[in-house]
């Protein structure tokens, strides 16, 4: 035991809720097809928490794609099946990022299909880069994920995530 009296947690593939969890920034290629692979990374975490698919759709406020755990995405469906039909702002939200989702299997390589509709939202050329960020995934251009981490930040949005810990 710790000083503080609790214990400390071992890190694994999956959260203390049973959801993968994804951290880390890594380079591929993808081909004409939209085949890129997966990092091997993410996708033991996928194995370790059993998730069988990931759904990607565009990302909100950025130039990149967000690859989601069928478990998570089932989450947003529960959550989107509660808005109602005449909330203007949630219909528009709804139909610029979840009707652009796409059930993604990756195949015996660990290679996922990028559909093309999703590779020319994010601009994805030759070079792409997976990030980790958490309960998901984002699927970035090369050039466009360099941009946005060159760019600043103020501090007024820069979050203490280890505050009150």
């Amino acid at each position: 035991m710790s000083a503080g009296g609790k214990k400390w947690q071992a890190a694994a593939y999956s959260g203390t809720d049973g959801l993968p969890v994804f951290f880390g920034i890594f380079h591929h290629a993808i081909d004409a097809k939209g085949r890129t692979s997966l990092p091997a990374k993410f996708r033991e975490a996928l194995k370790a928490a059993d998730e069988p698919k990931l759904f990607l759709i565009q990302a909100p406020g950025m130039k990149a794609l967000r690859a989601m755990p069928l478990s998570l995405w089932r989450k947003v469906e529960e959550r989107v099946m509660q808005v109602s039909p005449f909330d203007v702002k949630a219909q528009r939200n709804i139909l610029r990022f979840i009707s652009s989702a796409q059930e993604i299997d990756l195949d015996d390589q660990g290679r996922v299909l990028v559909p093309a509709q999703l590779r020319a939202y994010a601009g994805l050329q030759k070079e792409v880069v997976w990030t980790g960020t958490g309960r998901d995934v984002c699927l970035w251009d090369r050039a466009a994920f360099e941009e946005h981490e060159a760019a600043p930040m103020a501090p007024e949005e820069v979050i203490d995530f280890c505050r009150d810990l």
